[in-house]
């Protein structure tokens, strides 16, 4: 008599996530498509940030002080089969070189794998849906709640530390670099025109980003110099 299948309880998104992609190793094999030993991954936001539209990223070995691939997943999906297709879509990318990006060798992997649909968002086509449906199950719950990025609450954003918007039109920029203490204060119409300042021993200085008054403040000086020229 055969045993029921067990049900797993995966306690972390990445535990969930490395045994699909455990599971799905031999199919890509068996496709000839072989998936790096050395992958990370994690949800969380792309370097795109929460309004970008890419779902997942993989960023290669190269990248990595460590040699391991990194595969984020956008915190804002949830539903388990939707995840696992965006895994896919990632894993083609750790099985190709960097610069196959989206074109034709990406193309021949993604619609061998299954993957249907403009190549820079693919996604599964029903015979892969059907084979991740499947997956989903003995994989058990996934762990993981819809990050809801633009929810607001009676006292505001729900960001614990997310820095305060500066409402003076001189905003201060704090450089990046260790320890060093670096700072400027900057009329808001240069950050818009011309950028951050840089810091002459590290470069890249943080700026909060502008409240609605700063913004609105710096449109109307450019409306003002317009009319002055």
């Amino acid at each position: 008599m055969q045993k029921p299948r067990t049900i797993n309880d995966h306690p972390t998104r990445e535990s969930y996530l490395r045994a699909a992609t455990i599971e799905l190793r031999p199919w890509f094999a068996k496709l000839g498509l072989t998936l790096p030993e050395k992958i990370r991954f994690a949800v969380a936001f792309t370097s795109h940030g929460k309004k970008g539209r890419v779902a997942g990223e993989c960023w290669h070995a190269s990248a990595s002080d460590d040699g391991h691939h990194e595969i984020i997943i956008r915190a804002d999906f949830a539903d388990p089969a939707e995840v696992l297709g965006i895994l896919v879509h990632e894993l083609v990318h750790a099985a190709l070189p960097p610069d196959a990006k989206h074109g034709k060798e990406f193309r021949e992997a993604a619609l061998k794998i299954g993957l249907e649909g403009q190549m820079r968002h693919a996604l599964p086509g029903a015979i892969l849906k059907e084979r991740l449906n499947e997956l989903s199950s003995s994989l058990g719950p996934f762990p993981h709640g819809r990050l809801n990025f633009d929810r607001v609450t009676l006292a505001g954003e729900v960001v614990a530390d997310k820095p305060k918007k500066q409402g003076t039109r001189m905003l201060k920029a704090e450089c990046l670099g260790a320890g060093c203490g670096y700072t400027v204060r900057v009329a808001a119409r240069w950050i818009k025109d011309c950028g951050a300042p840089h810091c002459p021993k590290h470069g890249s200085m943080n700026v909060p980003p502008l409240s609605q008054e700063s913004a609105a403040a710096v449109g109307a000086d450019a409306v003002t110099a317009e009319a002055m020229e």
